[in-house]
């Protein structure tokens, strides 16, 4: 078979025989042949003399190249490249490291020796974590110079010395924290933007670009905070906001831009020919209801949207 398939005779493996068969003598060689098309795992033996036949399973295995190990090295030892060295085999590759892409990302589970053949059973998943080079006082930016990133084996570290790079690219300390420490999600301050109030505000205020304003946060933001501006003008806080403080939702409703008794301009026709009237508001108003405005001089009640502070298009 090796002959045949031209590997190495070590390459080719007998599958486990049953005790009860019992090879016979043989005046000539046994023919061995393969009696299937393209199916290499079973093979048809015979003694044309006598007749005898017999079908056996086997496995052909590859042999070729694997790897070594340069020098000693201690267990948990993140495995790089060049701490491996080729190695020609004459006899099985199963269960050895043979490309080196099987190494990246690893660590070493077990000290191993130089020379010895690298096992895949060595290698244990391994994650990138990243220990502080100088000590880093309280609210100080977590820079790329103060941190190494290093290899460590997935079981001995922590969920929460796990996570993305970008975290520290918008992070501030948490606390003071020492060098050779690994860092923790815990230890970082994450960089938001969100609205903040810039004076104390009261009950009823309306937001604008003077009390409120997009700025960075760091630490934990809450799930409703108010990250747009976009609709600031719109907004009036339901409660006492101090001054620093996230805005959130929940602190905010949707604000009246007409209240009864307003002067309201109402836009009335559409293209070249539009004019605008001062009108006297019945009702209070948000963006996009519509209300009732009088005409303080004719008497005249009609029904306008509102479109902004103390503003309204007819209908």
């Amino acid at each position: 078979m090796a002959g045949q398939r031209e590997i190495d005779a070590a390459g080719v493996e007998v599958g486990a025989l049953d005790r009860r068969f019992i090879v016979p003598s043989c005046p000539a060689d046994f023919e061995i042949n393969f009696p299937f098309a393209n199916n290499y795992q079973s093979v048809r033996v015979d003694c044309l003399e006598t007749g005898w036949k017999a079908f056996l399973r086997i496995k052909i295995h590859t042999l070729g190249l694997s790897y070594v190990y340069k020098h000693d090295l201690p267990a948990d030892h993140p495995l790089r490249r060049d701490d491996l060295e080729v190695k020609k085999l004459n006899m099985r590759t199963q269960g050895l490291v043979t490309k080196l892409e099987q190494i990246d990302h690893k660590s070493l589970r077990k000290r191993v020796r130089a020379g010895e053949l690298a096992k895949l059973q060595h290698l244990t998943e391994s994650v990138k974590v990243f220990r502080l080079t100088k000590d880093i006082l309280l609210g100080e930016r977590l820079s790329r110079d103060s941190l190494a990133e290093v290899l460590q084996p997935i079981n001995k570290t922590l969920m929460a010395q796990r996570f993305p790079e970008r975290l520290l690219e918008r992070g501030i300390a948490a606390k003071d924290l020492s060098k050779g420490h690994i860092l923790q999600k815990r230890d970082i301050k994450e960089r938001h933007l969100a609205l903040i109030a810039q004076i104390t505000l009261t009950r009823g205020q309306k937001l604008s670009a003077d009390n409120a304003r997009l700025e960075n946060y760091f630490g934990h933001l809450p799930s409703d905070a108010i990250i747009s501006d976009s609709s600031i003008g719109q907004l009036e806080v339901t409660r006492t906001i101090q001054a620093g403080s996230v805005l959130r939702m929940s602190d905010v409703k949707e604000a009246d831009l007409i209240k009864r008794d307003d002067i309201v301009t109402l836009t009335v026709g559409r293209g070249a020919l539009v004019i605008t009237v001062s009108m006297k508001a019945v009702q209070n108003g948000k963006l996009g209801q519509q209300i009732q405005l009088l005409n303080p001089e004719s008497g005249e009640v009609v029904t306008a949207e509102v479109s902004g502070p103390r503003s309204a298009v007819a209908l």
